[in-house]
C-alpha cells in the first residue's frame, strides 16, 4: 500500500510538473499579465491570468513533490536496520555473558593452578635450603682436608726448590766458566781469522784495480779499433742498398705471399725483373692496379739505392719521393726540410727517435746516387 501510494504521489508531481512547464510556456508566450482560458466540459471557458496559473502549478508541483518525497523517506527510514541492529546487539551480549561464564571458569581454574603452583614452590624452596645446608657442610670440610693437604705440598715443593737451587747455583758457575774459557779462544781464534781475511781483500782489491785499468784500456783500444774500421768501410767500402736485382720479388716491402703468387705466375721473381718490366703488362696480366704496381717498383728502385734502409724508405714516401727518378730531382736541402718535419711527427708519435732523422750528407748521397 505504501508504494502504491508514492507511485499516486509522483504521477500527481509529474503532472503538476506539465502543468507548471505549459505555464511557463504561456508566460514566455502571452507574458504575466495576459489570460489563459482553460477548456472546460460542456464547452464552459474560464479566464485565468497567466500569472495565477504559473503560481498555482509551481506550487501544486512542489507540493506533491514534497508528499512523495517525505512518503519515500519514511519508506527507506531506519526502521529496519534499527530492528536488525537490536537482533546483532542481543546476540553480541549472548555472547558475551557466554565469553564471561567461560572467563570466570578459566579464572577459577587459574586460581587453581596458582594454588598448585605455590605449593610446588614452597617445596622447592625447602628442598633447595636443605640442599644449600648440606652444600655449605661439604665445602666445610673440602676447605679444612685441603688446607692440610696443601700445608703438606708446599713444605715439599719448598724443600725441592731449595735443593733445586743449590744445584742450579753449582752449574751456573761450571757453566760460566767454561763459557768465558772458550769465549776467549774463539776470540782469540776469529782475531787471527779476521787479519788474515784482512791482508787476502788488500790483496784482491789490488788485483781488482789492476784488472779494471787493464779492462779500461782494452775497452778504450777496441772503441778506437772499430771507429777505425767504420772510417774505413765509409771511404774504401761505401754503403750497401737494402736490396738488389738478385733479391727475391717478395723481398720488395708491399709484396706478400699472394702478390709474389700472382707474380712469379708470369716470370717476374727477382727484384731486377720487377723494376725492368712494363707496369702496364704487369697489371693486365696479374689483375694488380697499374698504380700499384708503379708503387711496388719505385719502392724496389729506392731500396736499390746504396745508403737507403727501411726506416728512410718511409720518409721518402712520406716525402713524396716514390722512385729513383725522383729522388734524383731532389734538392737535399729541400728534402732535409721536410723529412725533418716528418721525423719530427713521428717522434711524438712514438714511432721513430731523433737518432733515426737522417743527415743532409746522408740525404746528399742517395740524391747523388740516385743520378749516377
Amino acid at each position: 500500500m505504501k508504494g502504491q501510494t508514492i507511485w499516486i504521489l509522483g504521477f500527481f508531481s509529474f503532472l503538476a510538473g506539465l502543468f507548471a512547464v505549459h505555464a511557463i510556456i504561456l508566460w514566455a508566450d502571452l507574458g504575466l499579465s495576459g489570460v489563459f482560458q482553460p477548456f472546460l466540459s460542456s464547452g464552459i471557458t474560464l479566464g485565468i491570468p497567466v500569472w495565477a496559473y504559473l503560481l498555482i502549478t509551481i506550487v501544486a508541483t512542489l507540493a506533491f513533490l514534497g508528499a512523495t518525497t517525505h512518503k519515500l523517506i519514511d519508506e527507506l527510514s531506519t526502521k529496519a536496520l534499527l530492528a536488525q541492529m537490536d537482533t546483532r546487539m542481543n546476540n553480541i551480549e549472548s555472547g558475551q555473558k557466554i565469553q564471561q561464564q567461560n572467563l570466570e571458569s578459566l579464572q577459577a581454574r587459574v586460581f587453581l593452578v596458582d594454588e598448585s603452583l605455590n605449593s610446588m614452590r614452597k617445596d622447592v624452596s625447602k628442598a633447595f635450603s636443605k640442599q644449600e645446608e648440606l652444600l655449605k657442610q661439604a665445602q666445610e670440610d673440602l676447605a679444612k682436608k685441603f688446607d692440610v693437604e696443601l700445608t703438606a705440598v708446599k713444605a715439599s715443593v719448598m724443600r725441592q726448590f731449595t735443593e733445586q737451587s743449590e744445584e742450579i747455583k753449582k752449574s751456573n758457575a761450571s757453566l760460566a766458566n767454561t763459557f768465558a774459557k772458550n769465549l776467549a779462544d774463539a776470540k782469540s781464534e776469529l782475531a787471527g781469522q779476521l787479519a788474515r781475511l784482512e791482508s787476502f781483500m788488500d790483496k784482491h782489491e789490488e788485483r781488482n784495480r789492476k784488472t779494471e785499468k787493464a779492462i779500461l784500456k782494452q775497452e778504450n783500444e777496441i772503441a778506437d779499433i772499430k771507429s777505425k774500421i767504420d772510417r774505413l768501410e765509409l771511404e774504401f767500402v761505401g754503403p750497401k742498398p737494402q736490396l738488389s736485382s738478385q733479391n727475391n720479388i717478395e723481398d720488395v716491402r708491399g709484396i706478400g705471399e699472394s702478390t709474389g703468387k700472382d707474380l712469379r705466375a708470369i716470370g717476374i721473381t727477382t727484384v731486377g725483373d720487377l723494376v725492368t718490366s712494363d707496369p702496364a703488362l704487369i697489371a693486365a696480366k696479374t689483375g694488380i692496379s697499374e698504380k700499384t704496381v708503379e708503387k711496388l717498383q719505385g719502392r724496389a728502385q729506392l731500396a736499390m739505392i746504396p745508403g737507403i734502409k727501411e726506416k728512410e724508405l718511409l720518409l721518402l714516401e712520406e716525402a713524396g719521393v716514390t722512385n729513383r727518378k725522383e729522388l734524383a730531382a731532389q734538392d737535399p736541402f729541400e728534402l732535409g726540410k721536410k723529412i725533418s718535419l716528418i721525423v719530427k711527427a713521428y717522434v711524438a708519435e712514438g714511432k721513430m727517435t731523433e737518432e733515426d732523422k737522417p743527415t743532409v750528407e746522408a740525404i746528399d748521397s742517395w740524391i747523388r746516387f740516385a743520378k749516377t
